[in-house]
């Protein structure tokens, strides 16, 4: 039994990782795993840390889940409200149950072997989806998910050129493209900054080459900006060589597209940009771009309305429905941060962003102290944090996306871990 409950966090963390990838309809193998996680919970541990004055950034995700909660008394669908707090409460329920089982480097190496062990299966099962006839079978594009309890999403009477196409998209464990997208850009700081060659280059080249046949935009521009960040930021460039680098950008912008090899990665940085940024430009289009802005647009007409506390839990998708669903089936926002806005008010938006703001900023300066593991996770977490930021506009939503929560819970436990100065290093 206590060899269960010292490990059971790692079982527990690749089931949240592959989420809906092991699944029968809307039971996960995750839950199945919560359940046992859940009864092997050090309460006793729990309620010292919550009644002794913890600290703002560990415990504000519990308040998060409160205050949500309270929200159900003015939210104007309660249904709506029930369905957002179960997904809450499962991200919740990922970070404390992440946050007191590991309490060392010792355990928290194992967390990364165990999760990029999970990335590293997903991967190559993309790349078969890519290359090959294989598709995982808990996918929409696979005919064998109607046996797991989920719809066939390709349209029979679509061409064969289209479905070709469509077949070629990696969904791995994550069901959408897009969500597959948001992962791989939480991963790539990752392996970037990774000290082991082979994570560092094949892994990244990897995590890449999956990313740009997914052809989610906005994932593109996160990665672009989060790369040359860190490109910037670790290497140190002598007048000469910066002055080549630039030279050769100059270069390869004035070249014909027709000559110029970088032209297809140009292209799709460029659309991506257009993408994310014109979704604040006053103009409809007939695209998905035009349903974000119409999705946007009824949010913000209805947020002067609930501008302090918010409609409720969940409730940015009544918004929607009031107004007639976008495109005829779209009700979540697309937007994780109006989501916010929208669902929980102006005053909570901008305490969750400090928040948000206080952890990124506590990980950078974690990552100046003399351990090399726990400033690599620090460094690496924070730059996936902020490039989130642009990323999380490619899903419907974060709130059910388990990696969002299994990057907070971990950042939180590197935080944990350096304010502890009896920590083990291993």
């Amino acid at each position: 039994m206590l060899k269960l409950k010292e490990n059971i966090v790692y079982v527990f963390l690749a089931a949240a990782l592959i989420g809906l990838g092991l699944s029968y309809g809307k039971i996960y193998a995750f839950h199945l795993v919560f359940f046992v996680s859940f009864a092997l919970f050090p309460f006793k541990k729990a309620k010292y840390f919550f009644l002794n004055k913890p600290s703002f950034i560990p415990v504000f995700p519990a308040l998060m889940f409160l205050f949500y909660l309270l929200s159900m008394f003015w939210a104007p669908n309660f249904f709506y409200s029930i369905q957002y707090l179960g997904y809450l409460f499962f991200g919740v329920a990922i970070i404390y149950i992440t946050y007191f089982s590991v309490n060392n480097i010792k355990q928290l190496k194992n967390v990364f072997i165990v999760l990029g062990s999970v990335l590293l299966v997903e991967v190559l099962i993309c790349l078969l989806e890519m290359y090959s006839s294989f598709r995982y079978p808990i996918s929409p594009y696979s005919k064998l998910v109607t046996y797991f309890g989920h719809g066939y999403k390709i349209d029979q009477n679509l061409s064969s050129s289209v479905k070709s196409l469509i077949l070629s998209v990696p969904t791995g464990f994550h069901w959408n493209p897009n969500n597959l997208a948001t992962l791989l850009s939480l991963a790539i700081p990752f392996t970037l900054l990774s000290t082991n060659k082979w994570i560092k280059y094949l892994g990244s080249l990897l995590l890449l080459l999956v990313l740009g046949a997914t052809n989610s935009r906005g994932v593109m521009l996160s990665v672009s900006i989060m790369i040359l960040f860190i490109f910037l930021k670790e290497f140190t460039f002598s007048k000469k060589t910066l002055l080549a680098i630039m030279s050769l950008c100059l270069i390869l912008f004035i070249v014909p597209t027709k000559l110029n090899p970088f032209s297809s990665v140009n292209n799709r940085i460029s659309d991506s940009i257009d993408a994310v940024f014109g979704m604040f430009e006053n103009k409809q289009t007939s695209n998905s771009l035009g349903a974000r802005q119409e999705l946007m647009k009824n949010a913000l007409d209805d947020l002067d309305e609930n501008l302090w506390l918010g409609t409720g839990a969940g409730n940015s998708k009544f918004i929607q429905e009031k107004n007639g669903k976008v495109a005829g089936k779209l009700t979540s926002l697309h937007n994780f941060w109006l989501e916010i806005l929208v669902d929980a008010g102006i005053v909570f938006f901008l305490i969750f962003i400090s928040w948000y703001f206080l952890i990124v900023n506590k990980l950078f300066k974690i990552s100046s102290i003399n351990n090399p593991f726990l400033s690599y996770v620090s460094k690496a977490s924070a730059i996936a944090l902020l490039g989130l930021l642009i990323s999380a506009v490619s899903c419907s939503s974060i709130i059910y996306f388990f990696p969002f929560w299994i990057l907070i819970s971990l950042s939180l436990v590197v935080y944990k871990i350096s304010e502890n100065k009896n920590f083990a290093i291993c």
